[in-house]
């Protein structure tokens, strides 16, 4: 004897929480991974507006990673039970404690990586900063960390997230931390490639945390489909954010910024492209997707088609394409310029959320025979 379990909105059992933290975490490993790459330019070239997007990237990941698990704590029964997860489950077959493991590699490096980079008097990238921009902006004194030129020679007046540590009286102990704890550039970088694993793994969960597992009860979530969407929405959207925060506080668009945004240009239309063939192709490669699909382009049309992908992608896209152009062609101005960034980002993230959150509201659970 059989009972059936039929979960028809699952949203209602996951609840938006889980979509914000699907969003989050996945921000945050593309973010990683979009700084680590930023950074190994920088160390090869010696520039420092790469090693600015680095630094800027690193933050998000951060962030996102500060934000997004504890949303998803607050939604479950017993939160202290999920923080113990690295320490109580040891199935390793299990994406639930894959991710858990893969969240707190992350967690170490983005955080290492980040002080590494943005406090100390002897950061990488800073002092080729000061020049850059003293050369750049014609002698105005404006440094790449948001602060004067002479912060980045280890000068204690300071502005940017430096400037918010000294107002607290903690810039001196961190910078000391900073520089005690780092280690020569190279095994900096052999362990920045490190914690890109567990980033690369964190974006691949973003996509598994959907739980569709071995039996394969929302077709939807077809991760040949989910994958590529959860991949490339990633790298685009924290690339993107990165670029926002180092054309605002640092003021100096430029080739660099155009360079990183023709990149998250690319990134975003493959996620575009990713979520085409989905909505295309799924239902003939798994018909049992055909309802989900449908949820999408009917009931979710207005999050899925306007939010996610004409304002989450398109918008930010053509954005980033005027902002490169009309920079290059010396027809918008610096303050158009940087606007155009920021509100490519701000509309990328706000999209990035809203697909995490539609992909739920949209799945049709299989029922599950269960033995009574």
């Amino acid at each position: 004897m059989t009972a059936e379990i039929v979960f028809n909105e699952p949203i209602t059992e996951w609840g938006w929480k889980v979509g914000v933290y699907v969003a989050l975490i996945g921000i945050a490993g593309g973010a990683y991974l979009a700084g680590y790459a930023a950074d190994v330019v920088s160390y090869r070239r010696g520039s420092a507006g790469h090693g600015a997007i680095a630094k800027w990237a690193y933050l998000v990941g951060l962030g996102g990673l500060v934000i997004g698990p504890p949303i998803l704590l607050s939604h479950l029964a017993t939160p202290l039970r999920a923080m113990l997860i690295p320490l109580t489950m040891t199935n390793l077959g299990s994406w639930m404690t894959i991710g858990a493991y893969m969240l707190g590699g992350l967690g170490i490096g983005s955080t290492l990586m980040f002080l590494w980079l943005a406090f100390g008097t002897e950061r990488p990238h800073a002092r080729a900063a000061g020049r850059e921009s003293a050369v750049a902006d014609g002698g105005r004194d404006v440094a790449s960390d948001g602060g004067p030129a002479r912060a980045a020679t280890g000068d204690r007046t300071v502005g940017g997230f430096r400037g918010v540590a000294d107002r607290v009286g903690l810039l001196g102990a961190v910078d000391s931390v900073a520089d005690v704890t780092r280690p020569s550039e190279k095994t900096r970088l052999l362990l920045g490639a490190l914690f890109g694993v567990f980033a690369a793994g964190v974006l691949l969960y973003s996509a598994m945390a959907y739980g569709e597992g071995s039996a394969q009860r929302v077709a939807l979530w077809e991760k040949t489909f989910l994958v590529p969407v959860q991949i490339f929405s990633g790298l685009g959207v924290g690339l993107v954010t990165a670029l926002a925060l180092a054309a605002v506080f640092d003021r100096t668009p430029g080739a660099v910024l155009r360079t990183y945004a023709t990149a998250a240009v690319g990134l975003l239309g493959a996620t575009a492209l990713a979520l085409a063939a989905t909505v295309v192709l799924l239902p003939g490669q798994r018909p049992a997707a055909t309802a989900g699909v449908e949820n999408l382009l009917g009931t979710h049309a207005l999050a899925f088609v306007g939010v996610s992908v004409v304002l989450g992608l398109l918008v930010p896209v053509a954005l980033l394409v005027a902002a490169v152009l009309g920079e290059r062609r010396g027809s918008l101005s610096e303050t158009a310029v940087v606007s155009s960034y920021v509100t490519a980002a701000a509309l990328a993230t706000v999209g990035k959320v809203t697909l995490a959150i539609t992909y739920l509201m949209a799945a049709e659970f299989a029922p599950m025979p269960l033995p009574v």
